[in-house]
């Protein structure tokens, strides 16, 4: 039985020289395509497109809220349409640098908005004051109730709580104040008993939600001197997670 003679008709997948020629062949389309994206015309206009796609993608799932929350998202939007703006107008070919600069920086700052606005859809605050119903103002006694309905949609509206202002005033202004006097106990009849929260006039409750979405109940209870009557009403309603 004859041996293998050494460097002869062994395995290709083991041959250096196969090796090599894999590795050349990469770093020759690697070249090729770096190449491509720093002289083409074409590719000087791929990040700016790219920005501007995240800008129409994020405002057709825009959730709403306070526009605080969006500030990073809006400071990263603004450095990646910036710089793909600067990329484009770049046109020497000896700025290979530059263009290499301004394209990284682009998409770096679109791939950070991007992440930083998901996190925001997806955690961040949702006004709802227009979806607590009934809108109007309920005139209560002493010791009356009336329950506030909350409608979520989308479950992807959902959030942990839901952060509640009451405006509490009296029926008739021209009477003696009894606001002094007046607060409000406002819970979720899903709850119990013990998750009940006071609240003054013009006052917040926090109440947890666990992250439900569909129909939520708010039973709210007046407690006011004998013979007062008050107006009580949503005035604003915001989910938030916790």
């Amino acid at each position: 039985m004859s041996t293998p003679r050494p460097g002869g008709g062994g395995d290709i997948h083991n041959s250096p020289t196969t090796h090599g020629d894999h590795s050349i062949a990469a770093g020759n389309i690697r070249n090729v395509v770096i190449r491509w994206a720093l002289q083409h015309p074409s590719a000087s206009w791929l990040p700016l497109l790219l920005g501007c796609a995240t800008v129409v993608l994020a405002g057709t799932v825009w959730p709403d809220g306070p526009a605080s929350q969006y500030a990073l998202w809006g400071a990263l939007t603004a450095v990646s349409l910036g710089t793909g703006a600067a990329r484009v107008l770049v046109r020497r070919p000896g700025d290979a640098r530059l263009v290499a600069v301004l394209s990284l920086a682009s998409v770096l700052a679109t791939v950070g908005g991007w992440l930083a606005f998901r996190d925001v859809a997806t955690h961040g605050e949702i006004d709802v004051t227009g979806k607590v119903s009934p809108q109007g103002r309920r005139t209560l006694a002493n010791g009356e109730h009336t329950t506030l309905t909350l409608r979520i949609p989308a479950p992807r509206d959902a959030r942990d709580a839901l952060r509640l202002t009451l405006a509490i005033d009296d029926s008739d202004p021209a009477a003696p104040t009894c606001r002094p006097e007046t607060y409000a106990l406002v819970s979720l009849p899903s709850s119990g008993a013990a998750d009940v929260h006071k609240v003054l006039p013009d006052g917040t409750a926090d109440l947890a939600l666990g992250g439900q979405a569909g129909t939520v109940r708010i039973d709210v209870g007046l407690v006011t001197a004998r013979a007062c009557l008050m107006d009580l009403r949503a005035v604003r309603a915001t989910l938030h997670d916790e």
